[in-house]
């Protein structure tokens, strides 16, 4: 199995857990709330194969922590019609679905099982990621976080 960009990133957070990452959080904290993230989004079925969501908050940390959390959790990120909709409510990322909502404070402090881990067996290279007007881009396709955190349609 090659490695992937959430490979790299659990290996970063083992290796320099202090080192910086993400718009002034750590390698260990990027991971942790990455993981707590895909932690909620596995238990409500998102997954290869399973629902999909969509981000369409503006550009900030916790949007980057949702979308690693979606790679984690191997989930496919899509423009619309989706299940989850993560958008932007008083600057901050918030999801609905079927008329519920969830703060994204909620989903970074959800407690990490080992679902996630369990879950990686199940992504490979050839894993979908995100799709937009009918262009997949998988798992293999993504080899930063800047190429991670960048939609298809923020263009």
């Amino acid at each position: 199995m090659s490695e992937l960009l959430i490979d790299r990133l659990g290996r970063d957070a083992e290796r320099l857990p202090k080192a910086p990452a993400l718009a002034g959080l750590t390698n260990a904290q990027v991971w942790a709330a990455s993981g707590a993230v895909a932690s909620w989004l596995i238990a409500q079925g998102f997954g290869p194969g399973g629902e999909r969501l969509a981000v369409q908050a503006s550009a900030s940390v916790q949007r980057g922590l949702l979308l690693l959390g979606a790679l984690r959790a191997g989930a496919l990120v899509v423009a619309g019609g989706a299940r989850l909709v993560f958008g932007d409510q008083a600057g901050r990322p918030v999801g609905r679905s079927a008329g519920e909502c969830v703060a994204f404070e909620a989903l970074a402090n959800c407690s990490i099982d080992a679902a996630v881990a369990e879950r990686r067996l199940h992504i490979d290279a050839r894993t979908p990621a995100r799709e937009h007007a009918g262009r997949i881009e998988h798992h293999g396709d993504l080899v930063t976080i800047a190429a991670a955190l960048k939609l298809p349609w923020d263009d």
